[in-house]
């Protein structure tokens, strides 16, 4: 296996230059220099814009692919030292759509979107776009086909509505832009415009339905001559208050006071060290989270995964994603590891003193990071270190009451290249690194880990086809005690009785692994087969830079996918994949493999409708006991269904549906539908309730020694019938009074039960027979009730600029019964403990 995936990721890394692919040739749109840039107020009178020639080809994408467009839409391209314009008039006989929304968040309004590519490398770039109302949004081009919307430039705007249609002026300053110092440059570029009520889209090149790409197929800017980007510094001082209220707090904790103050400041710093490569610098950062995660309940023993909401960490994430391709659809049947999951920085502390009471931060302190991005030497680079503080926890155990430190001090460092060879492949590496100042009650953390690997991608037959695969490995290092920790995590189970390829070592004190992945699809026409095999062996460990919820693993899959783009009978665009999939252990048991399909399809009056079904036979589970032997699964088969109306309506509903049934009687039962309300053209309101109801024959209680269960190795493994029940309603409303002054609210009630009944102990391993067991079992039945909200209220006061008041509530508590009473959890919502934050930060944009 190791020698067939080197030869795989060689024939990857060393690429045969692929022939070029057949692509029009680019229009060309002349830009014209000005001594004085017009002034950006939505007129086209200006002097500026006399000289400058008109372009007004623009073609269908939408809903008559490759058809002229039936609106007329001129576009005039003018620069001077600093920036460039574009000024465009948008012709319609109707009143343009401009809905009032959040910046990036255009919604259902007409838009007009400048895609660029300065450095003219056919793969990335940036978007500007605006709408009627002039909310601006802004991303991240990359990849050919990727978009990162997390980038928020520093651009002006605005926009006028007149008669005929609407006038959009635009002013991009060169600082925001990344492009090499040269006298004369050649810039890629295409324009979209979507007209919403007839659900027009028009670009000046337009990529078929049907085919790849997006950047590779962009027009091209000529006469930009004597344009620097210069060395930019931007300085963006911060300054934050903060208060947090408890209530209904446990009254024996000594440690819990009814209220906490604070105040604080700190420097974002962003310099152009080159043209091309930029350095964004953060001291004593505010990296608190304005948007709440929502509440759920994890009974399994993996970690539960949330995305990144920091604006730090969310701008330009896109640089360090590795194994991303331009291939238009990616499958996993797996929760495939990452090499880098930033909310790792700042974690929670992962000790905690055995106490009667402990009061201990809720986040790790970062004292400073910095990230380098840009081009350098050919390569697109990465490159980000973090530092955060040691933290210490109170604790209090009978008369008896100290501080202990919870969190170590603690080094991140992520690098990131990529290179282009060729048109159409390219060759990247990632390496991470942790290393922790740890002090002796910390002595169960790893010290250090380290990650390594390159990836890569190869198009070919007219970039038809992409070839892609990775190769990474890593190694932690630690005291016997960490890596017994390491070797006994839910990740592996490396105590598992019958594992045959590795066993428990108490003496080691570091642990190796390595993975591979491999995928060769099509991007191209009606029929796209995908061919997959990913490997990660059972040493393998990212979660100190990455996420990772299993290793020890091979996971293939052959999949057939049919897209449809073209206008046919009562659908605007048809899709479906269908195919097999196993997952594999190293010691070959099958622990999942199947067959599935998928239908979705998008109807000529814009409703939608998906469905899905996966078939599972009978496999083996090496996770079920949570370190014990082998057991059996029986076979099930699972079922979704999701419908949506025309989301360009004032009121849109949405409903999606679960089913799932094994063959031993376990079941998921899940409803949810969510309505959009749009009463005015700047308020929107989203309502969701979701009901889910599930049995499991297996669920999880405990394991303990038993010398007459030799059938188990001399352990009884401990199951019940499990009952839960869940409930939750998210609620959100949007109110934006300008295109720079929006208020967002959200709150989720949630309540959940579990009940245990039938206690069972598994009789044999490798079966999946159960025995009931009699004996004395402290009941894990619980009634959880929570309710997690938020209210933002953004001002971007200047560019740059913005004030935030922030209120954040998070109420919760759990008690040990296990029915669920709908109107009595609910009910017991409010008199449960709270945590309330109310927080105002103020940010000052100053371009040196």
């Amino acid at each position: 296996m190791h020698k067939r995936l080197i030869v795989v990721l060689l024939a990857l890394v060393l690429p045969v230059a692929a022939g070029a692919a057949n692509w029009p040739e680019h229009p060309v749109l002349h830009a014209v220099r000005v001594a004085h840039g017009p002034v950006i107020d939505g007129d086209l009178s200006d002097e500026a814009w006399k000289n400058a020639p008109e372009f007004t080809d623009f073609t269908q994408h939408d809903p008559d692919d490759g058809k002229p467009a039936t609106l007329r839409t001129s576009v005039r391209i003018v620069y001077d030292d600093h920036a460039i314009y574009f000024g465009a008039k948008m012709t319609d006989p109707e009143k343009p759509t401009g809905l009032l929304v959040r910046r990036d968040t255009l919604g259902q309004s007409d838009f007009l979107s400048i895609n660029i590519d300065p450095r003219h490398d056919r793969l990335s770039g940036n978007a500007f776009t605006v709408q009627p109302a002039d909310v601006q949004g802004d991303t991240i081009l990359y990849n050919d086909i990727g978009e990162d919307s997390s980038w928020d430039g520093v651009w002006n705007s605005a926009v006028k509505i007149v008669p005929d249609g609407w006038i959009a002026e635009v002013r991009i300053p060169f600082s925001q832009l990344r492009f090499p110092d040269k006298p004369v440059h050649v810039w890629g570029v295409n324009i979209t415009r979507r007209t919403v009520r007839t659900n027009e889209v028009a670009r000046i090149v337009n990529t078929r339905k049907g085919d790849n790409g997006f950047v590779s197929h962009f027009a091209d800017i000529d006469g930009l001559e004597g344009i620097h980007r210069g060395k930019p510094l931007e300085i963006v001082p911060y300054s934050v208050a903060r208060s947090d209220l408890l209530s209904r707090r446990d009254p024996n904790n000594p440690l819990i006071k009814s209220s906490d103050y604070r105040a604080d400041g700190g420097l974002d710093v962003k310099y152009a060290l080159t043209s091309d490569l930029t350095l964004t610098g953060t001291i004593n950062p505010d990296f608190g989270q304005v948007e709440v995660d929502p509440a759920v309940v994890n009974l399994s023993q993996f970690e539960t995964f949330y995305p990144e909401k920091r604006p730090f960490f969310t701008e330009g994430l896109n640089i360090f994603q590795f194994g991303d391709t331009p291939a238009p659809s990616h499958f996993n049947f797996i929760f495939p590891p990452s090499l880098f999951y930033t909310r790792r920085i700042g974690r929670a502390p992962q000790g905690l003193p055995n106490a009667d009471f402990v009061d201990a931060p809720s986040e790790t302190t970062i004292l400073g990071a910095a990230k380098v991005t840009g081009k350098m030497g050919g390569f697109a680079i990465g490159v980000l270190d973090a530092l955060t503080a040691a933290e210490h926890a109170r604790f209090v155990t009978g008369t008896v009451s100290g501080r202990e430190q919870v969190e170590p001090m603690t080094n991140y460092f992520v690098s990131r290249g990529t290179k282009d060879i060729g048109d159409g492949s390219r060759i990247g590496f990632m390496f991470t690194s942790v290393n922790r100042r740890l002090p002796d009650e910390l002595s169960s953390l790893r010290d250090s880990a380290v990650t390594g690997g390159i990836d890569g991608y190869s198009s070919f037959l007219k970039k038809s086809w992409i070839f892609e695969g990775s190769l990474v490995g890593s190694e932690v290092t630690g005291s016997p005690e960490a890596i017994a920790n390491t070797q006994e995590s839910s990740s592996r189970y490396y105590q598992r009785p019958d594992a045959e390829n590795f066993h428990f070592d108490p003496t080691r004190t570091s642990l190796s692994g390595w993975g591979g992945r491999a995928m060769l699809s099509k991007a191209t026409g009606f029929w796209r087969p995908n061919v997959q095999v990913e490997v990660f062996s059972p040493g393998f460990e990212t979660n100190d830079t990455g996420f990772m919820q299993r290793t020890d693993i091979i996971s293939t899959h052959a999949l057939m996918q049919y897209v449809n783009q073209n206008p046919s009978g009562p659908f605007r665009e048809k899709y479906a994949w269908f195919g097999v999939w196993q997952n594999r252990n190293f010691d070959g048991n099958v622990l999942d493999h199947g067959a599935v399909a998928n239908l979705q399809g998008l109807f000529q009056n814009y409703w939608t409708a998906q469905t899905s079904i996966f078939l599972n036979p009978e496999a083996i589970s090496d996770r079920l006991t949570r370190g014990g032997p082998l057991a059996r699964t029986p076979a099930s088969w699972s079922d979704d269904l999701n419908l949506g109306t025309d989301s360009r309506k004032t009121l849109a509903f949405g409903l999606n549906a679960h089913a799932d049934r094994s063959a031993d009687g376990s079941f998921t039962q899940n409803l949810g539908v969510t309505a959009t309300a749009r009463p005015r053209p700047n308020l929107q309101f989203t309502a969701g309730p979701t009901l889910t109801r599930s049995h499991d024959h297996t669920g999880y209680v405990s394991t303990f020694d038993d010398p007459t269960a030799t059938l188990t190795f001399g352990r009884r493994y401990l199951f019940a019938d499990l009952e839960q029940r869940s409930f939750e309603f998210d609620t959100r409303a949007d109110w934006t009074l300008s295109g720079r002054l929006s208020f967002q609210l959200y709150l989720q009630p949630f309540v959940a039960s579990g009940d245990y009944h039938d206690y069972h102990s598994l009789a044999a391993a490798r079966t999946r027979d159960y025995t009931p067991f009699t004996g004395a079992v402290a009941s894990p039945d619980f009634n959880f009730r929570s309710v997690r909200g938020s209210a933002v209220v953004r001002w971007e006061f200047r560019p740059g600029s913005a004030l935030y008041v922030v209120w954040n509530e998070n109420r919760a508590n759990t008690v040990p019964i296990g029915d669920f009473n709908f109107r009595r959890d609910l009910r017991a919502i409010p008199t449960a403990p709270s945590h309330d934050v109310f927080l105002v930060k103020v940010s000052y944009w100053l371009p040196m």
